[in-house]
């Protein structure tokens, strides 16, 4: 079984409310839904969050949620703990596909890309990356047992996949939340 995991907690410093402020006329988070529900390979999405407005926003689009527990959720956890606690809710995991809500304009065709790069290369993980190679946490595909053996999807155990520039941004401030917009729209040029 193939679960994605949406983590959008609450608590952002530099962009307050992100994960549930409006882009393009949707929540942030719910892009990422979307494109989850989109995926051919997902079997199951879930959404964890310590956030009363992107719970309602989950439950809206009829993805499952899991409750992020407070030490789960601060400026310090890593997100493997959170991806740890929300994929051990379900009985059988194969894969992991980790689907970050900064990342409004990856597709469900990107997502199905990395995981297929996964399960093609039998590479451990596979993430996606920028055009300099650098991950730009759109999508990031492992297996479960690496996962839980304290896999690191920055290490060499990965393979990074290619994603076109217009895809890449990762939302963490106003300006790139500006520049993803005029992307999406049409508007404005991507650096």
């Amino acid at each position: 079984m193939i679960i994605g995991v949406i983590l959008a907690r609450a608590g952002s410093k530099r962009l307050p409310g992100k994960n549930h402020k409006l882009f393009d006329g949707r929540p942030m988070v719910a892009w990422s839904i979307l494109a989850g529900q989109g995926s051919t390979y997902i079997d199951e999405l879930v959404v964890s969050t310590d956030d009363r407005e992107v719970a309602a926003i989950a439950l809206d689009y009829n993805v499952r949620l899991v409750t992020r527990p407070p030490p789960l959720a601060t400026d310090d956890a890593d997100s493997y703990g959170a991806l740890k606690h929300a994929v051990s809710k379900f009985d059988v995991v194969n894969t992991v596909v980790l689907l970050q809500p900064t990342s409004p304009l990856r597709s469900s065709a990107d997502i199905d890309k990395c995981v297929e790069n996964h399960l093609d290369t039998g590479m451990p993980a596979a993430t996606f990356a920028d055009g300099e190679g650098v991950p730009n946490g759109a999508v990031y595909a492992g297996s479960y047992p690496w996962l839980l053996g304290g896999g690191n999807w920055d290490t060499d155990t990965t393979i990074e996949v290619g994603m076109p520039v217009s895809r890449s941004v990762d939302i963490d401030t106003q300006e790139d939340f500006d520049r993803a917009l005029r992307i999406r729209r049409g508007t404005g040029s991507f650096l």
